[in-house]
């Protein structure tokens, strides 16, 4: 069942959508009207948002933050959009294990859309296209 936004929630998408990308200010108004459902044991959660234009992004993944966990193992939370609309948040520890709290957004280091061929993750460029578990094509 979709929920309000925790505090924290709220917090952890606002500094994702600090940095200035295509669709960038259609995402922090879909933000005011967003709802969330935890869909995993990390703290992932699937999204819902009516309100709002749809966001012009190019990218299925147009921001990512990545901060330690407090066992010192990095964390990943990324921001998915599907036909412009934020749709998740995905939160990943690079060792696989579960995810032990919500990240800080505060802590969040930024990571943003490369060029118009996708997002550059540590040197890979995934297209939307391309993009795990993407059915579309953009």
């Amino acid at each position: 069942m979709y929920r309000d936004l925790t505090k924290e929630e709220r917090e952890i998408l606002e500094r994702l959508l600090e940095p200035d990308f295509p669709g960038s200010a259609e995402l922090r108004d879909q933000l005011n009207s967003v709802k969330a459902e935890v869909i995993d044991e990390d703290g992932g959660l699937a999204l819902q948002s009516v309100a709002g234009s749809e966001a012009p992004v190019g990218w299925r993944v147009p921001t990512e933050g990545e901060c330690k966990d407090t066992d010192g193992v990095d964390v990943h939370v990324l921001l998915h959009v599907l036909n412009g609309r934020m749709c998740e948040l995905e939160l990943y520890k690079e060792d696989g294990s579960r995810v032990r709290r919500l990240p800080n957004a505060h802590d969040l280091v930024l990571f943003g859309p490369e060029g118009e061929e996708g997002v550059k993750w540590k040197g890979q460029v995934v297209k939307v296209e391309d993009a795990p578990g993407n059915s579309e094509a953009s």
